[in-house]
């Protein structure tokens, strides 16, 4: 009987050579002896990952919240978790959200159930905007009212005349861009009613023509392009856009 103490220490030895702990720790049990630690290394992912569980304090301590954020590798183990296991006290991805995020902004574990986020769309390099493609205007169709025409000039008076040039009273306000052709107009006969003898207006007469070169801040400049057979362009005479 002697022997079995001994017989017992040589098996302990003989298995913590072998670097089976559990069955180790088992051996040094039965004879008084303290449980060695696992010297095997637990590797745990370099960022910390959360879970929202149901806080075991809850309703015992009056200062305690209903859910709490711990480590996802230190679930408390609770009645619960023991007969249904972890997953029984991880809160829902509702609960979640009214809770806010895990300390410092932290990463919530997958177990948590939630959808993982998105990687946010490549931004263009620095210097080069992005750009969009934009589908061609489609020409108006049948039943659409087509764009509203750009607005008439209203009649000018030429200001001033030289041999090849004239100022009107039109700039760029009255609508008058470079390159707009005029017509000198000249009122000649004054159209009578014959019964009431009211005058109705005059018949006019193009004098000439003339196309604007300079637009100033008060009046525009234009050059003659051609004059009527036997006439001159005046002072007065009225200035028409065509």
């Amino acid at each position: 009987m002697k022997s079995l103490p001994c017989l017992v220490v040589l098996v302990v030895a003989t298995l913590g050579l072998a670097g089976c702990t559990a069955a180790t720790n088992m051996a040094r049990e039965l004879v008084g002896m303290a449980p060695i630690g696992d010297p095997s290394v637990a590797l745990r992912p370099a960022e910390t990952r959360w879970l929202l569980v149901k806080n075991p304090r809850f309703g015992d301590v009056p200062s305690e919240p209903e859910y709490i954020w711990v480590e996802e590798d230190k679930v408390p183990t609770t009645i619960t978790t023991l007969f249904r296991g972890e997953k029984a006290i991880i809160a829902s991805p509702e609960i979640v959200a009214r809770y806010g995020p895990p300390p410092g902004n932290g990463r919530i574990s997958p177990r948590q159930g939630m959808a993982l986020p998105t990687e946010p769309a490549a931004s263009p390099p620095p210097g080069r905007a992005a750009t969009t493609r934009t589908a061609p205007a489609s020409p108006p169709t049948n039943g659409r009212a087509a764009p509203p025409a750009a607005p008439a000039i209203k009649p000018g008076l030429v200001l001033y005349v030289d041999t090849s040039r004239i100022a009107i009273d039109l700039t760029a306000a009255d609508g008058v861009r470079v390159g707009t052709l005029v017509s000198l107009r000249r009122d000649r006969i004054p159209i009578v009613h014959p019964i009431t003898g009211e005058v109705l207006g005059d018949l006019d007469e193009e004098v000439g023509t003339a196309r604007v070169t300079e637009i100033r801040a008060r009046f525009s400049i234009a050059e003659m392009q051609s004059v009527s057979p036997g006439a001159s362009v005046q002072i007065k005479d009225r200035a028409v856009a065509k």
